[in-house]
C-alpha cells in the first residue's frame, strides 16, 4: 500500500505535484511506542523523539523515494516531552533545498513548507500541542542528497516586541496575546504573523487600529503609517462570526503546530519607495500613484524654522500642490516646469509646527507622479513687518490674508532700489507715502518685482503682495544719497549733473546753454533702464544708444557753436512706474 504526503499551497490550495510516500500498511512501529500514542495507531513508522530534541539523519540513495517526484525523505514522530509549558522552534540545517511536512497520527494533513538552501525552513510547536506529530523532511528534487538536521530552541513568553526581531509566543488559554511595540519615529511598518489557523492580526495606539486579512494557511502581514508612540499589537484567534476573510499566497517558511505564533515587525524610514500618504521629510524622495479625482494627503512636521521646497512632478497629469497649517495656506501649480511645464514647486519658510501637504491634479486626471522634498535650517531673519532701513535683506511668508507692510524712513533725497523676490508666488510691490504712490509686478525677472525711484527726505510704506499664490520670499532695499540736483528738466549747462524720474513711455527734456563753442560729452545712465540719448538744435540732430562703456547707458560727443541746444531722454523697457535718470554735461 501506497501513501501520499500532499504538498499544499499558501492559499490552502495545490501549489505543486503531491509528494508520495511508500509505506506498508500496517507495519509495526520499531522506534518505540509513545505514551501518548500506540504504534497501532499510527499510519508510517519512523524515529521518534521528544519536543525539544535534535531531529537529524540524511538523505540518501537508500531513502525512502516520493513516487511522484523522486525525490528522498525522511520521517520523525516529534511528541509531547516531560515539561512542555514553552514554545519550541527548530530550524533546518541541510544542504539541500528542504520541504518539511506534518501529519497527525491518522495521516491527516497539517501543513507544508518549501525552501532554498539561502531560505532556511522552521517549525514552531506550541506548549498546546499535545499529540505526537510525524514530521517529513525531504528534498525538493530527486538530486537533493545530505545530512540535515532540526536544532531546537525553547521560547518563553516575551511581552515586548523589537523591530527587526522575530518573537515567537503562544496565545493564552482565552485565545488571545499582546505585545507592546515601541516606535521611535513616523514610519511605515511592515508586520508579519506566522501561525498555524487564521488569527485577528490587530494594532491598536496613538489613536490608529489597523487590522489585517488572515491568510488561510495562517500568514499574515501588516503595513501602516504609523506616527511615533507606543502600540500594541494584538493577536488572537478570529471568532467565526467576526473571522477576516481569507487570502491566499501569502508566502512563509515556517510550520506552526498548536497555538505557537512568529511576530516579526520592521519599520521603513519612508525616505524612498512608492506610497500614497504618510509623512514627509527633509531628503525623502518618494513615488506615488494618483487616482482620477482623488487627493493624497502627507505630514510635515517642523520642528525649528525651515527653508523648504517641495516639488510635484507627473508626465500624465498636470500637477497641484498646496500646503496648509499652522495659520498658513499656499499653493502652486506649474512653478516646477517640467518636461511638460506642469510640475508644481512650493519653496516657503515654515515655522515649527505640523502642515498637510496634498497632491491633486488639475482635472480629473491621475496616473504616477514623483514627490521630492528639500529642508535646511533658516539662518536669516524673518519678518513680516515693521521698520526697514537702507541696505537691508530680509525674508518673510505671504499667507494669502493680504499685503505685508513695512516702513522705510529717508533723512536725505536718496535714489532706491527694490526688490521683492519668491519663487512660490508672483509677487507685486507697492511703494506710497510723501505724496508718491508707485507699484510693480514684473519688472525684476522670473515674476519678480523691482521699483527704482528717486525720494525725497520722509517716511514711506511699503507692501509685499502677490498677484497670485502665496509663501516665502526675499525682500532687498538699496539706496544712495541723491548729491546731484532732482530735476526732470530745465537748463543745464557744461559741468552740470542732474537726476530725473522718467515714467514708461514718458521722455527728460532740457535745454543745454553754451556761452562759447566748445566740445562737450553729455551722458545718460541708468540702473534700471535703457537710455536713450539724443541731442538737436542750430543744425545738429545726433542720437545715441548703448554707448561703449556704459552698458544699457548713452554717449554723445560733439563739437557745438555756442547756442541752446535741446537734450531729450527716453527709455527703452521700463516695466515699473518710475525709472532714475543721471544726466552729466562734461566739456
Amino acid at each position: 500500500m501506497q501513501h501520499r504526503i500532499p504538498n499544499v499551497g499558501k492559499g490552502g490550495g495545490p501549489r505543486r505535484q503531491w509528494k508520495m510516500v511508500a509505506v506498508v500498511a500496517g507495519l509495526a512501529l520499531l522506534a518505540g511506542c509513545s505514551e501518548q500514542q500506540s504504534e497501532a495507531t499510527r499510519f508510517m513508522s519512523g524515529p521518534e523523539a521528544a519536543v525539544g530534541a535534535v531531529l537529524s539523519g540524511e538523505l540518501t540513495t537508500a531513502s525512502p523515494i516520493n513516487l511522484n517526484d523522486g525525490a528522498r525523505y525522511s520521517p520523525h514522530w516529534v511528541c509531547p516531552g516531560e515539561a512542555n509549558d514553552v514554545v519550541t522552534s527548530y530550524v533546518l540545517d541541510a544542504a539541500f533545498p528542504g520541504v518539511l511536512t506534518a501529519f497527525d497520527k491518522e495521516g491527516g494533513f497539517l501543513g507544508v513548507v518549501e525552501g532554498a538552501v539561502d531560505t532556511p525552513l522552521s517549525l514552531l510547536v506550541g506548549a498546546d500541542h499535545k499529540s505526537c506529530t510525524l514530521i517529513v523532511v525531504s528534498g525538493s528534487s530527486a538530486t537533493s542528497f545530505g545530512p540535515y538536521r532540526l536544532v531546537p530552541q525553547a521560547h518563553a513568553s516575551a511581552e515586548p516586541l523589537a523591530l527587526d526581531e522575530s518573537l515567537i509566543g503562544s496565545l493564552g488559554e482565552d485565545g488571545k496575546a499582546s505585545h507592546v511595540m515601541t516606535l521611535e519615529q513616523a514610519g511605515r511598518l511592515d508586520l508579519s504573523l506566522s501561525s498555524g489557523g487564521a488569527l485577528a492580526l490587530t494594532v491598536r495606539g496613538e489613536g490608529r487600529e489597523e487590522r489585517v486579512q488572515a491568510c488561510s494557511d495562517g500568514e499574515q502581514r501588516l503595513e501602516a503609517y504609523l506616527e511615533p508612540g507606543d502600540y500594541r499589537v494584538e493577536v488572537a484567534t478570529a471568532a467565526i462570526g467576526n473571522a477576516l476573510a481569507a487570502t491566499s499566497g501569502c508566502g512563509d517558511e515556517t510550520l506552526v503546530l498548536g497555538n505557537a505564533y512568529r511576530l516579526t515587525a520592521s519599520v521603513d524610514d519612508l525616505a524612498s519607495g512608492m506610497r500614497n500618504e504618510g509623512p514627509l521629510r527633509g531628503g525623502d524622495s518618494i513615488t506615488g500613484v494618483l487616482e482620477s479625482g482623488a487627493h493624497n494627503r502627507y505630514r510635515l512636521d517642523i520642528n525649528e524654522p525651515s527653508e523648504v521646497s517641495i516639488e510635484l512632478s507627473s508626465a500624465h497629469f498636470d500637477a497641484l500642490l498646496s500646503l496648509e497649517g499652522e495659520g498658513q495656506s499656499f499653493s502652486n501649480d506649474d512653478g516646477g516646469g517640467g518636461i511638460n511645464g506642469t510640475d508644481a514647486l512650493l519653496e516657503t519658510v515654515l515655522l515649527p509646527g505640523r502642515y498637510d501637504i496634498e497632491v491633486t491634479a488639475y482635472g480629473a486626471a491621475g496616473g504616477d507622479y514623483g514627490l521630492e522634498m528639500h529642508s535646511s535650517p533658516f539662518e536669516g531673519e524673518l519678518r513680516n513687518s515693521g521698520e526697514l532701513a537702507l541696505g537691508e535683506s530680509l525674508v518673510g511668508v505671504l499667507d494669502g490674508s493680504g499685503p505685508n507692510s513695512y516702513r522705510l524712513t529717508l533723512e536725505e533725497t536718496t535714489g532706491i532700489r527694490v526688490v521683492l523676490g519668491s519663487s512660490s508666488f508672483d509677487a507685486v510691490l507697492r511703494l506710497h507715502g510723501n505724496g508718491v504712490d508707485i507699484s510693480d509686478d514684473d519688472s525684476g525677472g522670473n515674476l519678480d518685482a523691482l521699483l527704482s525711484a528717486v525720494l525725497e527726505p520722509g517716511s514711506y510704506t511699503l507692501e509685499a503682495q502677490s498677484y497670485s499664490g502665496a509663501g516665502a520670499y526675499r525682500l532687498e532695499v538699496v539706496g544712495d544719497a541723491i548729491e546731484e540736483e532732482l530735476r526732470n528738466g530745465g537748463e543745464i549747462g557744461v559741468g552740470d549733473a542732474v537726476v530725473g524720474s522718467v515714467s514708461p513711455g514718458g521722455t527728460l527734456d532740457y535745454e543745454l546753454v553754451l556761452e562759447e563753442a566748445a566740445t562737450i560729452v553729455i551722458e545718460a545712465t541708468s540702473p534700471t533702464a535703457d537710455t536713450i540719448l539724443s541731442l538737436s538744435g542750430n543744425g545738429v540732430e545726433i542720437e545715441n544708444d548703448d554707448a561703449d562703456g556704459l552698458g544699457l547707458g548713452s554717449r554723445i560727443i560733439q563739437h557745438l557753436e555756442a547756442g541752446r541746444y535741446g537734450v531729450g531722454i527716453r527709455t527703452w523697457g521700463i516695466e515699473s512706474d518710475i525709472g532714475v535718470v543721471r544726466l552729466e554735461v562734461r566739456g
